[in-house]
C-alpha cells in the first residue's frame, strides 16, 4: 500500500481508478415540496449513508456507475399546522464520468433517484404516501489517500416527479419537488 504525503506525491501523475467501491458518507441538504394547492414547504435534514459502485478507466477518462442509499429526516408541518409531511429516504443508480488528475478524480453524474414521502393529518392520524422517481444529476471529486481508500465530496440533485395523494374528507391532490444533497465519505476501493 502507498502511503501519499510528499508534495512530489501532489503532482498529476496519473493513476489507476478500475474497480468496486464502496463508501460510507455524512452530509445534509434541503428539499422543497410543492402541492397542487399552491402550498410549498421548504426542509432541512441531515444525511447517512451508503454506496456500492465500480468505476472503469479508459487512458484518463473514468466511467462508472453506482447505487446509493440514504438515510434523511425531512419533517415539517404544514402551513395550516393541520398535517406532518415527512420524507425519510433517498436513493440513486447513477453512472459517472471523470477525469484522472493523479491523486483527484473530478466527476460528475446522472441516473435515476428515488425517495418516500408522507402526509399525516394531526386530528386523526390517517396519512398517505408515495414513493417518487426523480432525475439526478451531479458532481464531485475524489482524493486518493492510499492506493484503496479515498475520500469523496458529493453534491446531488433530484427533481421528483408528481404523485397524486388522497386524505378522507379532502379532494386529491399532487405533489412534486425537489431536493439538494451534500456529502462527504470514506471510500475504499477493491
Amino acid at each position: 500500500m502507498t502511503e501519499f504525503g510528499s508534495v512530489e506525491d501532489l503532482r498529476l501523475t496519473p493513476q489507476d481508478w478500475t474497480g468496486f467501491n464502496g463508501v460510507v458518507f455524512f452530509g445534509g441538504g434541503f428539499m422543497q415540496g410543492i402541492d397542487s394547492f399552491g402550498l410549498d414547504a421548504f426542509f432541512r435534514s441531515g444525511s447517512l449513508g451508503g454506496s456500492v459502485g465500480y468505476s472503469r478507466q479508459f487512458n484518463g477518462v473514468v466511467f462508472g456507475a453506482d447505487l446509493e442509499g440514504t438515510y434523511v429526516n425531512f419533517n415539517e408541518t404544514t402551513r395550516s399546522g393541520t398535517a406532518q409531511q415527512s420524507a425519510n429516504w433517498l436513493g440513486a443508480a447513477t453512472v459517472r464520468m471523470g477525469y484522472d488528475a493523479g491523486r483527484f478524480l473530478p466527476y460528475v453524474s446522472a441516473g435515476i433517484g428515488f425517495g418516500n414521502y408522507k402526509i399525516e393529518r394531526d386530528a386523526d392520524g390517517l396519512s398517505d404516501s408515495n414513493t417518487h422517481l426523480a432525475f439526478v444529476a451531479g458532481a464531485g471529486v475524489e482524493a486518493r489517500l492510499t492506493d484503496n481508500l479515498f475520500l469523496r465530496a458529493d453534491y446531488k440533485h433530484y427533481e421528483f416527479e408528481e404523485k397524486q395523494y388522497q386524505l378522507s374528507g379532502f379532494a386529491p391532490f399532487t405533489v412534486d419537488g425537489q431536493a439538494d444533497m451534500f456529502n462527504l465519505g470514506l471510500g475504499y476501493r477493491f
